[in-house]
């Protein structure tokens, strides 16, 4: 760490806890640096490293299923990009130029971005940004936004259904700002695909 280092510490949310102290991921063990030198993330047993010059793009990114991001370091099936997370609701993700090593320690696995859920993604991608690193959150900054005006536009009784798919229990009950307030709670990705998902239906009626 040089003299001009940024240190961004994870922030780890109740549900992440347990199973992160399994696998050795404490806030101690959870961070990410980054210079001129280049960009250093450490969560428990797992580390990446790559030069200033291998990060291509950054930005904030969210929110992510519980299940593709609690407990160990995951991997993408579909891209190979790696992810450190301790709670699902926003992160930074990092692109690279050329695949860093991170999953398994021979490095033959290599992946081509990096999401991390520090607690101020906004001010790692902001220093990222102030080294000439590119932001790439534009759009999906705008697809969040919109699928949250989405959920404060919809009745009450829309409310209901969706509270009622995702398992609240008695949704009936509930009144509409409380269902609101409940579900921006439980705002993920798959709540966020829903909503995305009817915004598209709703533009090509």
């Amino acid at each position: 760490m040089t003299e001009t280092s940024t240190r961004f510490p994870f922030r780890i949310d109740r549900l992440y806890r347990i199973p992160a102290l399994l696998v050795g991921v404490r806030e101690e063990t959870a961070w990410v640096e980054l210079d001129r030198d280049g960009l250093r993330a450490r969560f428990g047993p797992w580390f990446v490293s790559t030069p200033l010059a291998n990060v291509t793009g950054a930005g904030v990114s969210g929110p992510y299923s519980l299940v593709k991001t609690v407990g160990p370091a995951h991997l993408s099936l579909q891209d190979q990009g790696l992810t450190f997370a301790t709670n699902g609701e926003l992160g930074a993700c990092l692109t690279f130029a050329e695949p860093v090593a991170g999953i398994e320690p021979t490095g033959r696995l290599r992946h081509p971005g990096l999401t991390v859920t520090v607690a101020d993604p906004e001010a790692l991608v902001e220093a990222a940004a102030e080294l000439g690193v590119h932001r790439t959150d534009a759009e999906a900054l705008r697809e969040v936004q919109e699928a949250e005006d989405a959920l404060h536009a919809k009745t009450a009784a829309e409310l209901r259904e969706i509270a009622r798919q995702r398992g609240v229990s008695h949704p009936a009950s509930i009144k509409k700002a409380e269902l609101v307030a409940l579900l921006d709670r439980q705002f993920d990705a798959d709540l966020l695909e829903d909503l995305t998902e009817d915004n598209r239906g709703a533009g090509g009626r």
